[in-house]
């Protein structure tokens, strides 16, 4: 029987194991954020759960690019 890990918060899924629990252009801004310290906030990192199930992807598209731009990246 094969070691399986538990199945970790999404965005760690994405930046630490290089699964794809979002879309590819929401998973590129989130890599994008996660390369300025800070940039990644509590707010998305609960939104993630409903991206990861394929909710509320328009809502969180806007919040990801607001918070690119905030930060520059």
């Amino acid at each position: 029987m094969p070691d399986e890990r538990p199945k970790e918060h999404p965005i760690r899924e994405l930046l630490l194991h290089g699964g794809h629990p979002f879309p590819p252009d929401m998973e590129e801004m989130i890599q994008r954020l996660h390369l300025k310290a800070g940039a990644i906030t509590a707010e998305i990192a609960m939104d993630a759960y409903d991206w990861e199930r394929g909710e509320q992807l328009e809502r969180g598209r806007k919040k990801l690019r607001a918070l690119c731009a905030l930060n520059g990246v």
